[in-house]
């Protein structure tokens, strides 16, 4: 008998999480979105009229800003209720008008930087001092200058705007593809019971102590992507020609100078990470050796034997209350404030908590000004599910000490900073866990989960930037990235990484085609470096007590209000160095010795 999923009716309203808190219906996003239309036009008022007086320019944007935050509202009600159940048309109707809405807002207001840019500079300063409500806006237009020679022309940010929806196609088609159309096969439990294999299920199955199930799983997920390969090929070489579109458009030196300018990220961080972590591999291939000795891999190491517990105690399934009392726990060094509104998370339903038929895979955090973040989880009750629950819930708070402490303009995070607090929770809580465990195995079964995150959150990922850029170095000397280029590519890099002990399956070799991080232009990396970011601030935190947690809140309340490098440098890392990141791979080395002296 084969385990059926869930349907949506079937979950308990106190597992789902309030979207009313945004519109208590749809009828109120049907208000707000006719609103809007209505209102977009107004904005055309300004064009030409910027540089008339302070007055002129406040007023667009105070303007533009009320209607950017009801469009914020808009879309982040339409993307959850679709990624709740992808089987609603309606939602995924509201979804798609959303991406027209954005198109038309943008297109009119494609006048608005051409026409700052072609203010003279003394003029415009003079305005931003001539008016008190203004004086917010300073380092707005700081930065607009700074990528100033990347704005084009009136005309040309027009088409650029109208090109947006079919630029971002292939990520949508991609995403509908990958979480509405696939339907994996089904394979046989650890009990002998058939079930269909899911998402979540395979992450669970990963984490089996049978091998035959982590095999099986892992071929079986793998095989719609094997055999649609030249499609997905298609679709990731897509969306590289926008990313380099869009760079060549906006006359940067490539894409991934194009995609890291956006944050003021100097290109050699992204550099940096990677060369030093491709020659210090050696915890990583230690790592390897450790996993073949425990679990008896006499014929090597596989990409399904990487997930697997080491100790047996790992296989313990946790109930969601005891999920949320951990990550509770594990947050504690951050003070009583920051705990009240973790817990208020839980209590006003923040969270979805369970799968089911329809539901976006994987978990992540949502934000939109004026309401509380929301969290989609997909939780199975491994201990791997509640590190992703206190991941989630510290991008979470990270949204609520920013939208609550900064004016709208600078009222959500960069990314290269978005991976930082929600590392920084994973490592409390592997602290938290350690500090508990009351015997040698408890001990080891947390090293464990600790040391996967070294090679998930860390190596793996800087494996994943350097497929990344050096795709879109393929691509942007003119290479076509078909499937077979992209598999040696990706194969090659990870046997590189990994080592001799490592055996590299075809599935493996195709795992680059079912990343959708892969779709959002250079993002993998910032796991890697807020990895190193985060351990560091924790150890300052833990080390020094309430000063450093005072600049960590501080920073959680930073929003944009500054660089990112700088944000970071005054909480106290500096990631143009390479000593954070050598400073982690030590760390991984000493954990390692600690397992070792268990054992």
């Amino acid at each position: 008998m084969s385990v059926q999923q869930k349907t949506r009716e079937q979950i308990a309203e106190k597992d789902k999480w309030k979207l009313e808190d945004i519109y208590a219906d749809d009828a109120l996003w049907e208000k707000d979105f006719n609103h809007v239309r209505e209102s977009i036009p107004r904005l055309a008022q300004y064009k030409g009229r910027l540089h008339e007086s302070a007055e002129t320019l406040a007023a667009y944007l105070k303007e533009s800003a009320a209607l950017e935050e009801i469009i914020g509202r808009l879309y982040a009600y339409a993307h959850m209720r679709n990624d709740e159940d992808k089987t609603v048309s309606l939602h995924q109707e509201q979804y798609d008008r959303m991406g027209g809405l954005l198109v038309e807002y943008n297109q009119t207001v494609s006048f608005f930087e051409p026409e700052i840019l072609a203010m003279d500079e003394q003029h415009l300063r003079h305005l931003l001092e001539s008016a008190t409500e203004l004086a917010v806006y300073r380092h707005y237009f700081d930065n607009m200058l700074r990528v100033k020679p990347h704005i084009l022309s009136e005309q040309e940010e027009r088409l650029m705007a109208l090109s947006g929806e079919v630029r971002g196609a292939p990520a949508d088609i991609f995403s509908n593809w990958d979480n509405a159309d696939v339907e994996y096969p089904i394979i046989m439990d650890e009990q002998g019971q058939d079930v269909r294999l899911t998402n979540a299920l395979y992450g669970k199955f990963q984490q089996s102590a049978d091998r035959r199930v982590r095999k099986d799983s892992y071929l079986a997920l793998h095989k719609p992507y094997l055999e649609h390969r030249n499609m997905l090929a298609a679709s990731y070489g897509a969306i590289v020609k926008s990313h380099i579109f869009n760079a060549r458009a906006r006359h940067h030196k490539s894409s991934l100078h194009a995609a890291l300018n956006a944050n003021n990220i100097p290109v050699e961080v992204y550099h940096n990470l990677i060369e030093t972590t491709r020659t210090h591999t050696a915890p990583l291939q230690r790592y390897l050796k450790l996993r073949k000795r425990i679990l008896k891999l006499n014929d090597g190491v596989y990409d399904y034997d990487l997930r697997a517990p080491l100790f047996s105690m790992e296989q313990r399934l946790y109930s969601w209350d005891e999920a949320r009392q951990m990550v509770l726990e594990g947050a504690a060094a951050l003070g009583d404030d920051y705990r009240h509104h973790l817990e208020k998370g839980f209590k006003e339903r923040w969270i979805d908590v369970y799968e089911n038929k329809g539901k976006r895979s994987g978990a992540y955090s949502s934000g939109t000004y004026g309401v509380h973040p929301y969290v989609l989880m997909n939780y199975n009750g491994t201990l791997n599910d509640i590190f992703t629950l206190t991941h989630e819930m510290g991008h979470a708070m990270h949204t609520w000490y920013t939208i609550n402490n900064q004016p709208f303009v600078y009222g959500d995070y960069p990314i290269f900073l978005a991976e930082v607090a929600s590392t920084a929770n994973e490592a409390l809580l592997e602290k938290y866990l350690i500090d508990r465990a009351t015997d040698t195995k408890e001990k080891l079964a947390v090293l464990n989960t600790t040391l996967d995150g070294f090679n998930s959150t860390f190596y793996r990922q800087v494996l994943f930037a350097e497929f990344e850029w050096r795709s879109h170095q393929l691509a942007e000397e003119g290479q076509a990235l078909t499937a077979e280029k992209l598999n040696d590519l990706f194969g090659s890099i990870y046997q590189d990484y990994y080592g001799e002990e490592f055996t590299v399956l075809d599935e493996t070799r195709a795992l680059w085609s079912r990343v959708p991080h892969f779709y959002y232009n250079f993002y993998v990396f910032q796991y890697s470096t807020s990895f190193v970011a985060s351990a560091a601030l924790v150890s300052k935190i833990l080390e020094e007590g309430e000063p450093a947690r005072e600049r960590y809140l501080n920073f959680l309340k930073s929003g944009r209000s500054r660089y990112a490098m700088d944000t970071l440098k005054e909480a106290g890392v500096d990631m143009t160095r390479s000593e954070p990141v050598l400073r982690t791979i030590k760390r991984m080395d000493a954990l390692l010795d600690q397992v070792e002296a268990l054992l």
